[in-house]
């Protein structure tokens, strides 16, 4: 199993940024948070989704808002995060539940009962190969039957070519996604600055460690997982299922 992520490389000065910089960073984010969505409208009511590295709680509230009648646990490594989501889903009152975790720990995975929804969004690629394996294998034990397993997560392409081709889409989406929010390129240049892009920037000590997507797709079968699916691709991000 991977290790915990260090301190020194993920701490509240990094949520931060992400808080104030995510909306510019991630592919069609809104776009990605519907299509989650409407990925569990398939699934009967009531239910309760459980989201692996919840974050400032955005895409918690659009999914109580789009399914009535499910109940949210919310799981963070940071405070911040946590703090935020908790003022962010307050108006849910005690359908949602919060708490600290740590993803590559063991601990949490062992639940009272089986949930019906997984949800998780850019966070398991912090995980090495390795951890993503046993973490889908764990996962699968924490489902109940009809039940989805739903991640969105930056995916490592599987050429050198392809690396450059997901750094340029990257670059591209960040710019205009600046220039649709503010009218300027800020959000972009600060991208730029901090050598965000992980296709152009790769670092081996870095907290990110992407897997490919087919690896993924297979390892999600080898758990156990049937109608594994992609419904979203750009810019090297991806949107996959699984069902049990």
């Amino acid at each position: 199993m991977t290790s915990d992520i260090p301190d020194n490389l993920w701490d509240e000065e990094t949520s931060q940024r992400y808080l104030d910089y995510g909306r510019y960073f991630v592919p069609e984010r809104e776009r990605q948070m519907r299509i989650v969505v409407d990925l569990l409208k398939n699934i009967p009511v009531p239910f309760t989704i459980l989201e692996l590295c919840c974050g400032e709680g955005l895409p918690a509230e659009m999914m109580l808002d789009g399914i009535p009648s499910t109940t949210y646990w919310g799981m963070d490594g940071s405070g911040l995060m946590l703090e935020r989501a908790g003022q962010r889903l307050s108006r849910f009152g005690d359908s949602v539940r919060l708490s600290n975790f740590n993803l590559a720990d063991h601990a949490w995975r062992i639940l009272d009962g089986p949930v019906k929804a997984v949800v998780s969004s850019l966070a398991i690629h912090h995980l090495d190969g390795v951890g993503k394996q046993v973490l889908f294998m764990d996962v699968y034990a924490m489902l109940s039957p009809g039940s989805a397993f739903i991640v969105a997560d930056m995916i490592e392409p599987a050429t050198p070519q392809g690396r450059a081709v997901a750094a340029d889409a990257w670059d591209e989406v960040v710019r205009e996604r600046a220039l649709e929010l503010d009218g300027n390129t800020a959000g972009f240049d600060f991208f730029q600055r901090e050598g965000w892009n992980t296709y152009r920037y790769l670092d081996p000590d870095d907290i990110d460690h992407p897997s490919q997507l087919f690896d993924q797709l297979k390892w999600l079968e080898q758990a156990g997982f049937i109608g594994i699916d992609i419904h979203y691709m750009k810019a090297g991000h991806a949107l996959f299922s699984g069902w049990k």
